[in-house]
């Protein structure tokens, strides 16, 4: 039975990395995907050229790409781009404290990445949902023909849509972090402890008592009379 549980104790423990290996890659490739769509101005977009982003807008095919150039329309842009930022800013810090595995234990370093993953898949959705809510705007209109919720003209570019890919994401990495930290292996000691039978634990040996002069004594004296 011990040999049974040590062999998949083994196994478990295996997989249990394999899992945690694959959330620490996908972690990775998801701060670098936030970063992508926080600082590309062109969420949506018509057949001429025009488009519409968190922070910049552009209504000729003429205008360049400047990312530190910020011009928003409506408050519901603002809003958006800012949820966003605090998801991408919570993504990143996520994957910086996978560098505390060194200080702290894994426990504690995963529900600390799953706590903040929970938060980013909340502010990216949020901000997924209020980004829309402007489409009434004039210039929004005067590009789209669009209302609110609906597009118009426009169409979604794939920066909008990988924002609703890594909503989906974060709340994956969120679950997964979760279910990693409350089903961590136990360690070497701690699986001795619970598989080592009862009965065979190690009981103390007890020592002969030394006896004194007069006690060695009276027991030789005794045992002479006995004979």
């Amino acid at each position: 039975m011990r040999r049974y549980s040590l062999s998949y104790h083994s196994i478990y423990v295996r997989n249990w990395r394999v899992l945690a290996a694959v959330w620490v890659l996908s972690a990775l490739c998801t701060t670098v995907l936030q970063l992508l769509v926080l600082i590309h101005p062109s969420w949506i977009g018509n057949e001429e050229g025009g488009y519409l982003g968190l922070y910049n807008y552009c209504s000729t095919i003429e205008c360049t790409w400047n990312m530190f150039e910020i011009r928003t329309l409506t408050t519901s842009f603002e809003l958006s781009a800012l949820l966003v930022l605090l998801a991408t800013i919570l993504s990143s810090l996520a994957v910086f404290s996978i560098f505390l595995l060194v200080l702290l234990r894994d426990r504690y370093v995963l529900l600390l990445c799953s706590w903040m993953y929970l938060f980013s898949f909340l502010s990216m959705m949020a901000g997924c949902l209020i980004f829309p809510y402007g489409w009434d705007h004039p210039r929004v209109r005067e590009i789209c023909e669009s209302k609110r919720y609906n597009l118009g003209l426009c169409q979604l570019r794939w920066p909008f849509i990988l924002a609703l890919i890594l909503v989906v994401d974060q709340m994956s990495l969120s679950m997964l972090g979760f279910a990693l930290t409350f089903k961590r292996p136990p360690k070497m000691q701690e699986l001795h402890h619970i598989t080592a039978p009862i009965g065979t634990a190690a009981q103390p040996v007890p020592r002969p008592r030394k006896l004194s002069l007069q006690e060695s004594y009276y027991s030789k004296r005794a045992s002479r009379l006995d004979l």
